[in-house]
């Protein structure tokens, strides 16, 4: 019988000291992987990256169940240009049971963004549409991910019912990103023909940004497809009254409409309207100056270009026009020597706008950038 206490004994014994040290062993792991975690955060906020990777690699070999170090290895892995290994990190993350509310939406965050650097645009808007409706701290930045996503996709219809909700919230009633999803809405029906949708975009536009010219520009165009060029007249004088500073874009436009209804007389008048708006507009000043030309107000045409020429002598439309007045009037060698002193002065192009995304130059503005996809970045 004693033998059998004894035996008892010896076994809860070995039992007791086997948890102890097992227990032990698990503390000090446990706070070693938590070390390691810490340090590997801390690397990450100081910007090395190659640290960071090392520390969170031994916490997760520590401890398999910190599911954030694991996600922030796939994160770096993308930084370092693995998106491969990055998104089959993260979409095994996904797989995860009991995973918190918080720790879901932090690794649907990084897939879209893994989605994103791999081109899978498809992908990551389908993980970012539920994101833009939570009520989440996470809805802006997921409404700002997709939002560039329609409009760098030219998903129009989308872009417009995103941002009006997002308008909606904030208790926007104007705005001139709205604007611009407007006109390029405008522009893809009026590429199908469909002129009158196209122009109740357009005019939709004004009403959330009555400066921007592209929409008078574009109304103007689709009446002149349907051979209403009276109708284009009235939004191309609206373009010098209410937007004289870009007025110039529609020029040849005004010029070729008022000629075809028989009222070239009043182009000279629009473009007097855009300089009483705006004095220094330099287009205009030169536009009128041919239809002075044309007039045979020589003098007069000559002042206005001299007058050009005063304030920028490299203006080489300006230089340009005064050169073949001055030929005409048989001063060719005066010509010459304007024509040249604009040459030697000459930098760039004229008129060069460039995108203040990507940088993209071109010689006409656009209300969104051919290169980036941007809206509203040339004016």
């Amino acid at each position: 019988m004693g033998q059998y206490w004894l035996l008892i004994v010896i076994v809860v014994a070995v039992l007791m000291i086997s948890y102890v040290v097992i227990f032990r062993r698990r503390k000090k792991s446990d706070s070693t992987s938590l070390e390691a975690y810490i340090d590997g955060l801390r690397s990450i906020i100081s910007g090395d990256n190659q640290t960071a990777f090392v520390k969170l690699r031994q916490a997760v070999d520590l401890d398999t169940e910190n599911v954030d170090a694991y996600l922030k290895m796939g994160d770096l892995f993308r930084e370092k240009g693995m998106v491969d290994k990055a998104l089959q990190l993260h979409r095994e993350l996904t797989l995860r049971r009991d995973l918190t509310f918080e720790l879901s939406k932090n690794i649907n965050k990084s897939l879209a963004l893994d989605y994103l650097a791999a081109g899978a645009k498809d992908k990551a808007i389908e993980l970012l549409k539920p994101m833009a409706k939570d009520n989440s701290d996470m809805r802006v930045w997921a409404e700002d991910k997709l939002l560039d996503l329609y409009i760098t996709s030219e998903m129009w219809n989308d872009a417009e019912e995103l941002y009006g909700s997002i308008m909606k919230r904030k208790k926007l009633k104007e705005s001139k990103k709205m604007a611009n999803i407007k006109i390029m809405m405008g522009r893809k029906l009026q590429s199908r023909n469909e002129f009158h949708k196209a122009r109740l975009a357009y005019k939709d536009a004004l009403s959330h940004d009555n400066n921007n010219p592209f929409a008078y520009i574009y109304i103007a165009e689709s009446y002149r497809r349907e051979n209403r060029d009276d109708d284009a007249v009235d939004y191309l004088k609206k373009l010098c009254e209410e937007v004289p500073r870009y007025a110039y874009l529609a020029f040849s436009a005004i010029e070729e409409t008022f000629f075809e209804l028989g009222q070239f007389g009043e182009v000279e008048d629009l473009y007097r309207t855009v300089l009483n708006n705006d004095p220094e507009n330099v287009p205009a000043k030169i536009a009128l100056a041919g239809i002075l030309e044309k007039k045979g107000e020589i003098q007069e045409a000559e002042n206005m270009l001299r007058s050009v020429l005063d304030a920028d002598s490299s203006n080489s439309a300006a230089a340009i026009r005064l050169a073949k007045i001055l030929a005409g009037d048989g001063r060719s060698r005066e010509g010459l020597e304007i024509l040249s002193d604009a040459a030697d002065k000459i930098e760039v192009g004229y008129d060069i706008f460039k995108c203040k995304n990507c940088g993209e130059s071109l010689k006409r503005p656009l209300p969104s950038c051919p290169k980036c996809g941007n809206l509203g970045t040339f004016i």
